[in-house]
């Protein structure tokens, strides 16, 4: 199954960095697992452009940093489309939801990942400038390494 693991967020927001860091990991870890169809890289962009990224794979992993789903920093959640907000809900003036762009692509024919999971990290809304990870943050790395490897080498829950 042709695979695509993208890491988002933006390194220099410090713990909104931690799907860059979560996808470097994964990267440098399945570059000793000959025979997989999987691509792993950063990725810096949500939206429309997310969208275009996933096309072409039959299944997406995506990690990224999250807020509000009432745990403390560094908690880990595995999250399906399902999760997300409703369609047709916007997240800034500049571009659409993960949800909409699929369903946008979609119906203009674009050949989407059936399967898509998000795996999530948990935390506080940035306010300053760093290329650091809070502690509690930086601890969720591997446990979030490890539940990408899984999904990737034994894929039976999605």
């Amino acid at each position: 199954m042709r695979t695509i693991i993208l890491g988002l967020g933006n390194p220099i927001l410090g713990d909104d960095g931690i799907g860059c860091r979560v996808a470097q990991e994964v990267k440098n870890r399945l570059a000793d697992l000959a025979g997989q169809q999987v691509e792993v890289e950063p990725f810096y962009r949500g939206g429309l452009a997310l969208m275009e990224r996933l096309t072409g794979y039959e299944k997406a992993i995506i990690v990224d940093s999250i807020q509000g789903l009432n745990g403390p920093p560094g908690t880990l959640h595995r999250l399906t489309l399902d999760h997300l907000p409703t369609p047709n809900n916007i997240d800034s003036p500049h571009d659409t939801s993960l949800r909409t762009a699929l369903e946008t692509g979609r119906r203009l024919g674009a050949k989407l990942p059936k399967k898509i999971v998000i795996v999530g990290v948990e935390i506080a809304p940035p306010s300053d400038f760093s290329e650091e990870l809070s502690p509690e943050v930086r601890g969720s790395i591997e446990p979030a390494v490890l539940a990408v490897l899984k999904e990737v080498i034994n894929p039976a829950r999605s």
